[in-house]
Formats: C-alpha cells, structure tokens, sequence
C-alpha cells in the first residue's frame, strides 16, 4: 500500500504524479463537461540555468501550492510534466472556472510581492470533454494545451 501511494504522488510537490494521470484517462469514463485545465511555468528553465535547479525547485513547488489552493477542492492536481500541471474537474456543479483563475493570479501575484525569487508565472489553458468531437480525453487535453500555449506566448510578451 505505501508502494502504491508513493508510486502515485510527486514527492516535490504532494500532488499526483503522470502515472497517477494516465492511469485515470484509462480507467475512468469521461463524461461529457468534464473539465480539464493545463498549466505550464513559465522561465522554469531561465531559473534553472541561472539560479540552480534548487530554486526550480522551490519555483515548481510553489506554483503546485498555488495550483493546489485555487482549484485542490473542486478537482484532482496532477503534474504530468517537469513544468506542467493539469486538473481535471469532473463535478461542475457550483464551479465557477472564471473566479477559480482570476483567484490564480491573483495567488501569483500576492506570492510574487512577498517573495523576490524566483517570480512565478503560470500559464493556463483548459477544455471540456465533448463526446461528439473528442475521441478520447486526451484530445480534450490538447484543446487545452493549444490554449495554455497560446496565454503562455501572450504573457512572454507576443510570439517569442
């Protein structure tokens, strides 16, 4: 059982990990409106290079706190990559996915004042599953992606 939980939790940030993700998209039936939002860091690896990879971690760390914060209670947290996260929200009853990123950046923002370094800067993305044009669920994944990719390039300052 402890092989089991660990095996299914990053132990940098507590959150779980792309197994765990993987898992989920091949055992569980998506149902349509299942939300998926993406995330990604942005500069990780400028902070990495030019900080140590101690501070990418305290970055990564971080940014999953605030993931965790904002949208722990209403869904599952993965991170399924070096610098991205997902969550996948499937009871949207109440949720509110307008008030849930306008409190994310406003989580960046408050944590960015109070600490000097690494600045944090999320990028977002997000999906619902339809089962008239999605396949699987990772197609609604990658609408999401596209999405993320494209607030990600918008808060780097344009196509650079």
């Amino acid at each position: 059982m402890k092989t089991d939980i660990i095996g299914r939790f990053g132990v940098l940030t507590g959150l779980y990990n792309r197994n765990s993700y993987d898992e989920w998209v091949k055992e569980k039936q998506q149902a349509d409106g299942t939300l998926i939002v993406t995330f990604d860091l942005n500069n990780l690896k400028h902070c990495n290079d030019t900080m140590g990879h101690a501070m990418g971690d305290s970055y990564i760390k971080n940014a999953a706190e605030i993931i965790s914060r904002v949208f722990g209670s209403h869904g599952r947290c993965y991170r399924i990559g070096g610098d991205e996260f997902c969550v996948v929200i499937q009871n949207r009853g109440g949720f509110d996915l307008e008030e849930r990123l306008k409190e994310l950046e406003l989580e960046q923002q408050e944590f960015n004042q109070s600490h000097t370094i690494p600045k944090i800067q999320i990028a977002y993305g997000f999906a619902g599953f339809d089962a008239e044009k999605d396949m699987d669920f990772e197609a609604a994944r990658s609408r999401a992606d596209v999405k993320m990719y494209e607030k990600k390039r918008a808060l780097k300052g344009g196509g650079r």
